[in-house]
């Protein structure tokens, strides 16, 4: 049986932070709300040229008690990178260990991770064997592409693999259908990334704009929320905001996440195939 993953169905993105290193005030503020709301953060150590885990690094340090789980970003290029990227974060930031390491999968060529995984031998495995057997990582999921969605669906039956991640939202499902149909048929858990749909995306403003019609009486946090508790395989959704406000909202939304009905579903759905 797999196991279980329990995420916060919310869980902070921090890619905003550390935009204004000088003066992180702002940024500190907002850490401390989510770090008291008890809900999970995901990060990159590459985020704002490393300012995003500066601001992280001072709020921890602050108050160590709260700490929140993290799920962080880790290069898989070579065995050398991930391991280096592992130590690294932790040692940044002040952890002993990683509760969900997202493996970014950079390269779909022969020998990839993926690869490896699915022919369980290769140098990549053996590193990230290592890693969990050292504790420094205790759960990882692979970021899909539609390139390598297949296959990755494929390879999160290896045990070492505990979900998958990709962009997953009201105007995305960046996954093919063969490997949607497996992901739900086998359960896989799932991160979903993006939670308001790629806001900063100009080539998703047509979708964005389709949704808007489509549910004109919706807040969109409250629907992104609504989508994400309608899936089983979405165990939790990952949204960065830098306003306090904003934060507030997506909590308020998570808190009250409800199914959508199905004609709601199928209208998003469209949308996102158009």
């Amino acid at each position: 049986m797999r196991p279980a993953m329990n995420v916060s169905p919310y869980i902070f993105g921090t890619m905003s932070l550390g935009k204004d290193p000088a003066d992180p005030a702002t940024d500190l503020a907002l850490l401390r709300r989510a770090m008291e709301a008890g809900i999970w953060f995901h990060g990159s150590r590459t985020y704002n040229n490393g300012f995003s885990f500066m601001t992280l690094k001072l709020a921890f340090d602050a108050d160590r008690a709260h700490v929140p789980d993290m799920i962080l970003k880790i290069r898989d290029g070579s065995p050398t990178l991930m391991r280096f990227e592992t130590e690294d974060s932790l040692l940044r930031l002040g952890l002993d260990t990683l509760p969900i390491a997202q493996l970014t999968s950079m390269s779909h060529e022969p020998g990839c991770l993926i690869d490896q995984l699915n022919q369980n031998r290769g140098p990549l495995l053996d590193e990230l064997a290592s890693l969990k057997a050292r504790g420094l990582i205790q759960k990882a999921v692979l970021f899909l592409t539609p390139a390598n969605a297949d296959a990755g669906v494929a390879a999160a039956s290896h045990p070492l693999i505990d979900g998958i991640t990709f962009y997953w939202n009201a105007t995305q499902r960046e996954v093919t259908d063969t490997a949607w149909a497996a992901i739900q048929a086998e359960n896989i858990p799932v991160l979903a990334l993006r939670t308001l749909g790629g806001g900063q995306d100009p080539k998703l403003a047509d979708k964005r704009a389709a949704i808007a019609r489509a549910f004109p009486e919706t807040d969109p946090v409250r629907l992104a929320l609504n989508l994400a508790a309608s899936v089983p395989e979405i165990r939790g959704t990952i949204g960065g905001t830098a306003s306090l406000d904003h934060f507030e909202a997506f909590l308020s939304a998570a808190r009250h996440a409800a199914p959508l009905a199905p004609e709601a579903l199928a209208q998003i759905d469209a949308i996102r195939r158009a």
